[in-house]
């Protein structure tokens, strides 16, 4: 592991003051591909900086605690105090189970009956309470010893469920029974659907070439009886126009729209050049009651 890390992308408000970082509430998303942060100042309701690590390799979770030490080494108010700081950890490897069929002593069976063990992890889960669910994972030894070691307050959660509740607050009562979000990762995708105003179906892909990426999501559609020319497909995460997955889907699905800001907040000028639907939930998080 090379012994420097330089952001792939970086932006900073110049109203961001490295030491008032209790002023500021940070939000990071993690996974084996990249890692991602926000910084948002409450008194203004405006974020003030985005910052964005593309590893040159998929790392393991072990990896973890020197690639935020070499973080650190380049922004030493990295790990500073912040007024709040939330921790989303992306992977294939939560189930989503109904509060009133969810018993906490049981957690290890609802995730083993789908995932594999995972050595050196615990098993947490987050309850989403505006979905009435729970969301049992597998959280890295490593990751959640740094961030407590870093960040004492940290609120560590999946990155699904802080999907899943941003969209369930941005979009209450407003749901389109034809709308389809669809979150796509390096090697993954989630898709979130709701019925009746409530979430009816949440699902996530491994994919590893764009016929892959299609074909779960048209099988998705299929199982959800989604027609591809009525409905109406909203994406976020790492996809544009310009992906060879964008460009396959939009063969077989008519409508297709990115999803668009909270305008509940506030976004900083340095922050107009970034498609904001590639980190739609680390600038929604904060909404999340997790």
């Amino acid at each position: 592991m090379p012994l420097s890390i330089k952001p792939h992308i970086s932006y900073l408000d110049k109203s961001f003051k490295e030491l008032h970082t209790r002023s500021y509430i940070m939000a990071m998303q993690i996974n084996m591909h990249g890692l991602a942060f926000s910084l948002y100042n409450p008194d203004k309701n405006k974020f003030v900086g985005l910052q964005y690590y593309l590893f040159n390799e998929k790392k393991s979770p072990a990896d973890f605690p020197l690639l935020f030490d070499l973080v650190l080494n380049e922004y030493p108010w990295f790990a500073y105090p912040f007024m709040d700081f939330y921790c989303l950890i992306q992977n294939s490897f939560s189930t989503l189970i109904p509060l009133p069929l969810f018993n906490k002593q049981h957690k290890n069976l609802y995730l083993g009956f789908n995932h594999p063990f995972q050595e050196n992890h615990r098993i947490v889960y987050d309850e989403l309470k505006n979905t009435g669910s729970a969301n049992v994972y597998y959280l890295a030894n490593p990751l959640a010893e740094k961030v407590k070691e870093f960040w004492p307050n940290a609120h560590i959660a999946h990155y699904s469920s802080a999907l899943i509740e941003s969209l369930t607050v941005n979009f209450k009562n407003k749901f389109d029974e034809n709308s389809l979000f669809l979150d796509a990762h390096e090697e993954s995708f989630d898709l979130v659907y709701f019925k009746e105003n409530r979430l009816f179906y949440a699902n996530n892909f491994l994919y590893y070439t764009k016929e892959d990426f299609t074909y779960f999501l048209l099988s998705a559609m299929e199982q959800l009886t989604l027609n591809p020319e009525e409905v109406r497909l909203i994406l976020l995460g790492k996809i544009d126009k310009s992906d060879e997955n964008y460009q396959l889907i939009s063969q077989y699905i008519r409508k297709i729209e990115f999803i668009g800001d909270n305008k509940n907040f506030h976004y900083s000028y340095v922050l107009d050049d970034v498609r904001r639907h590639n980190y739609y939930t680390l600038f929604n998080v904060l909404q999340c009651e997790l």
